[in-house]
């Protein structure tokens, strides 16, 4: 349930006091008990949220304002897209980690949790700025009000260039991990023309995939659906490998660069880089027409949870099983699941900016082209280069799925401006109408009271989340620089 904005009290002694320290108490009643004074600047009604702990999921208003680019999808499908993130790259890689299991398991459970906890934060987040889109809320939080129009131009553009750098680098890297899978199974098969005749004819395949409109395409559904499917099956035959003790041969792994180690690579295998639209996707197919309760599949928290859940049991095995999973049959199945993985991340990736007279001379998709060309240009640069993207694919993955939400429900929570509530002391004892002004300031007390208690916990969260990630990425640097 989202946190509603903060809200502060404070008494003053008579109505006249009130009225000269804040102007805008001059229309109300200065008898009632509780006066809500409203923040100076000129606000949206999507910036008041008065949601109730008790009140439905369901009766929040629909995003309105901020439309999000992703049409609206089913439960069924808004559970596939949380899930699928969680068996790609990451958790393929896990059993080239050779991570101990009394260091790998507790791993795995802490940042399946984190994961789930970083996901909430992005929800609450959501509904707490009425933003359909992460930059909507980052905008929210750091340019809301009036003259900060340039402020919000140069953060839209850093965000959204954040955003699409990171689904492009991870359309990288899978399109190279896909090649590089697939050349020890050919002849000659560390040829330069070989693999960039590869190189081009995978993306020729996906390209067409990738120009579908959104999420909600049919390509794209199909496609999302194989990827489970090639997965499944890939940890079928590893499973069958291990059981039966079968030598498998390594047919080798992209050259990942120095971070890619034991506990690192099992928080990657729990990023994603898609959240706040599946959200309002999810509320956007819901459209009441009774007054029965909808179903609890509907609900977000259920759904994201669920997924969760249910990739740490796909995940788990890999971390317990020692064998190495780069058979052929199974090298033909990895190179599928990332492959097929790309075109989900170009759709989503912010469109370019491109002039209007190009945009109107063809009736091509310009911008995903240049998309594809650019994902395609390195994915051929050298393996040194390559190391360095991985590295960097794998701190932007790991900033935005657990520091970035931590980060924006602090700005949110602890340096927003609060609404006031003013009671006035004398209030109580004027026309005899003390006693429904009693229960409306008890009522009072007794919620601020309840979301006290939850901000504590959820504060608590989100400082162990921000300072053990940080101890986690200083030991890291310090284990592979050597100063310790």
């Amino acid at each position: 349930m989202a946190l509603p904005r903060r809200t502060s009290t404070s008494s003053v002694s008579s109505s006249g006091s009130s009225r000269v320290s804040s102007p805008s108490l001059t229309p109300l009643d200065s008898s009632a008990a509780l006066i809500l004074v409203h923040d100076e600047e000129t606000q949206s009604p999507f910036h008041l949220d008065s949601d109730d702990d008790n009140e439905d999921e369901d009766s929040v208003p629909q995003f309105d304002v901020h439309r999000t680019s992703t049409p609206p999808l089913s439960p069924s499908l808004v559970f596939l897209y949380l899930l699928v993130p969680y068996l790609k790259l990451g958790a393929m890689f896990l059993p080239h980690t050779e991570t101990p299991l009394n260091y790998g398991l507790p791993s795995l459970f802490v940042f399946a949790l984190l994961a789930a906890f970083a996901r909430q934060l992005l929800y609450m987040l959501s509904r707490y700025t009425r933003s359909a889109e992460l930059e909507d809320v980052v905008l929210d939080l750091l340019a809301r009000g009036r003259g900060k129009e340039r402020r919000r131009s140069t953060i839209r553009i850093i965000a959204r260039a954040g955003i699409g750098g990171l689904r492009a680098l991870l359309a990288t890297v899978y399109l190279r991990e896909s090649v590089h899978l697939l050349l020890p199974l050919l002849l000659n098969g560390t040829s330069l023309t070989l693999r960039l005749g590869l190189t081009s004819i995978f993306i020729l395949v996906v390209a067409p995939i990738s120009f579908a409109q959104s999420l909600g395409s049919k390509r794209i559904v199909y496609t999302t659906w194989l990827t489970l499917a090639t997965y499944i099956i890939w940890l079928t035959c590893i499973t069958y490998a291990y059981i039966h003790h079968m030598p498998l041969e390594n047919a080798g792994w992209l050259r990942t660069g120095t971070f890619w180690q034991g506990p690192v690579t099992i928080a990657f295998a729990f990023t994603s880089s898609s959240t706040l639209s599946l959200y309002t996707s999810l509320r956007g197919s819901h459209q009441p027409v009774t007054t029965a309760k909808p179903s609890k599949f509907r609900s977000f928290e259920l759904l994201s949870v669920l997924s969760v859940i249910l990739a740490l049991l796909l995940t788990l095995p890999l971390v317990i099983f020692s064998a190495d999973p780069s058979v052929p049959e199974t090298v033909l199945l990895n190179a599928t699941t990332l492959l097929l993985s790309i075109p989900s991340l170009i759709v989503t990736v912010p469109s370019l900016p491109v002039t209007d007279r190009l945009r109107c001379s063809t009736s091509f998709p310009i911008s995903k082209i240049l998309l594809l060309v650019f994902v395609t240009i390195l994915a051929l640069v050298p393996s040194r280069i390559s190391a360095i993207l991985s590295d960097i694919l794998l701190l932007c993955a790991l900033t935005s799925t657990y520091f970035l939400p931590a980060v924006l429900h602090i700005i949110a929570h602890f340096f927003e401006r609060p609404l006031t509530i003013l009671t006035p002391r004398n209030a109580q004892s004027r026309e005899g109408r003390s006693g429904p002004d009693e229960l409306l300031l008890r009522k009072e007390r007794a919620l601020q009271k309840k979301q006290f208690r939850k901000r504590i916990v959820w504060d608590l969260g989100v400082w162990l989340l921000l300072l053990g990630g940080g101890a986690g990425f200083v030991a890291a640097i310090g284990r592979v620089l050597g100063t310790w």
